[in-house]
C-alpha cells in the first residue's frame, strides 16, 4: 500500500456531536489522496462509533491510550502516526 500524500490529525475528546461535520468536511475537499487520523483522548461518550459508522478507508479511529488534558499528546501521537 502506498503512503497518501498528507494527513490530517484531528484530536478529540466527547466530541461525537461535532465530528461527523468535521469528517464530512475533510472528506469534501478536492485532494483526495490523504488519510485522517482521529485521535480519540479518551472519550466518554460514543465518540468511536461515530466515526466507525463512517465507512472510508482513508479513516482511522485511534484511542489515546493515555488520555491527557491537553490536546498537545493526542497530536503528538497523530503526528508520530502519520504517513503522508
Amino acid at each position: 500500500m502506498q503512503d497518501p500524500l498528507f494527513t490530517i490529525v484531528l484530536a478529540t475528546y466527547n466530541n461525537r456531536d461535532l465530528l461527523p461535520r468535521a469528517i464530512q468536511s475533510v472528506l469534501g475537499q478536492t485532494l483526495l489522496d490523504f488519510e485522517l487520523l482521529v485521535i480519540d483522548d479518551g472519550s466518554t461518550d460514543d465518540t468511536r462509533f461515530v466515526v466507525e459508522r463512517i465507512k472510508d478507508p482513508r479513516i482511522k479511529y485511534v484511542p489515546n491510550t493515555v488520555p491527557s488534558t491537553s490536546c498537545d499528546p493526542p497530536r503528538n501521537l497523530g503526528i508520530q502516526m502519520a504517513r503522508g
